[in-house]
């Protein structure tokens, strides 16, 4: 507890030095970012099942990007961010810092029933209940002309801890929100239980393919296309592509836009100021893997942990969803974005327990 407690404190010193050396023309966000399979029951009630990744969420997330130009927090970062671009680096400038505090929690479709025959064969069958908690920092450097943008992430956290495990059991003995849900008690046997340290490095190159800004100060437009590749090292080990488009009133400048941000654990976003924007979105990745601690465990054995072979190595993801940015004042605005997420199975075991997974993402920022 102690730990956590100066890791905070040491992030909430870092923003606050950083703002203490902004200026005028820096932008500062604050947001949360919210993932519930819960918000999918307004479209389908079906679609409201506590399985596979169930809830996740981002408290707060801050953007400054000052926050990245000095300081050990970011060193990692810039020396990253350089090591990849090599001599092109002068030709890139620094666009985004962030800093959140997640969480992410992945469920069976079975809870656990103890008075179940056929308990222990839907455990073994079914991918382990996991949680982790984390600190996830990221650095954005956006090249001169402003249609290529890298990411370098960093989080630092731990799997097993019983935050997941209380707040869902909360819930469901409560009845929150109107649940019906099974009391779960099946967290006694999550991965890596009691909690280990964990880590996750990761760089995405994203670039602008159409829509792009012809340098004549007219930024309006109405369609963006640009795609992207991500590989991530850590509790996941894996490679992406992926492309993104945003159709509807737009402003051209801002289309560096990470829509899964708990998924890397950042949130890319535009610095460009105040235009009014209202948008669909959407987008398809897919995902070779290697590893993934959450499903097949990480240093400590666990009873129901995924081997190898039952770990699918290729999945795809899609998202589609609307967004808008409303300014007010001189240089405050709200962002705000609604998308519905799905991904494919990420084992085979029995087919049964084979499935698609789709959940809401939700994003609220206040900027400054």
């Amino acid at each position: 507890m102690k730990t956590v407690i100066f890791a905070l404190l040491s992030v909430f010193f870092l923003i606050n030095n950083a703002n203490a050396q902004g200026n005028d023309e820096s932008i500062h966000r604050l947001g949360i970012v919210a993932n519930q399979d819960y918000f999918l029951k307004f479209v389908k009630p079906g679609l409201n099942q506590d399985r596979n990744y169930t809830m996740g969420a981002a408290l707060p997330v801050f953007q400054y990007a000052k926050m990245g130009e000095k300081g050990w927090v970011y060193a990692p970062h810039r020396f990253l961010a350089k090591s990849i671009l090599g001599k092109s680096a002068g030709n890139y400038k620094l666009t985004d810092a962030t800093v959140m505090l997640a969480n992410t929690t992945f469920t069976p479709l079975y809870l656990g029933n103890l008075h179940d025959p056929e308990s222990e064969y839907k455990r073994k069958n079914d991918r382990p209940f996991s949680s982790l908690n984390f600190i996830g920092t990221n650095f954005g450097v956006q090249k001169d002309s402003g249609n290529e943008l890298l990411s370098v992430g960093i989080n630092v956290g731990a799997i097993g801890l019983d935050v997941s495990k209380a707040f869902q059991t909360t819930v469901h003995r409560g009845h929150w929100f109107g649940t019906v849900a099974d009391i779960p008690y099946g967290w006694e046997d999550q991965i890596s239980e009691g909690g280990e340290p964990t880590l996750l490095v990761s760089g995405k190159y994203d670039w602008l393919i159409v829509g792009k800004s012809d340098g004549s100060g007219n930024n309006k437009g109405n369609f963006q296309l640009s795609a992207n590749t991500e590989v991530r090292l850590g509790y996941y080990v894996n490679g992406s592509a992926g492309i993104n488009t945003r159709i509807g009133l737009l402003d051209k400048r801002n289309w560096g836009m990470n829509t899964l941000p708990l998924s890397s654990g950042y949130s890319i976003l535009s610095p460009q100021k105040n235009p009014f924007e209202l948008f669909f979105m959407g987008g398809v990745k897919g995902n070779g893997w290697l590893y993934n601690a959450l499903l097949m465990g990480q240093f400590r054995q666990s009873p129901y942990a995924l081997s190898f072979k039952q770990f699918n190595k290729f999945t795809m993801e899609w998202n589609l969803g609307v967004g808008t940015k409303i300014p007010f004042c001189k240089n405050r605005a709200i962002r705000a974005s609604v998308m519905a997420v799905g991904r494919s199975p990420e084992f085979s075991t029995v087919k049964a327990f084979e499935r698609w997974h789709s959940w809401a993402d939700l994003q609220l920022y206040y900027e400054w």
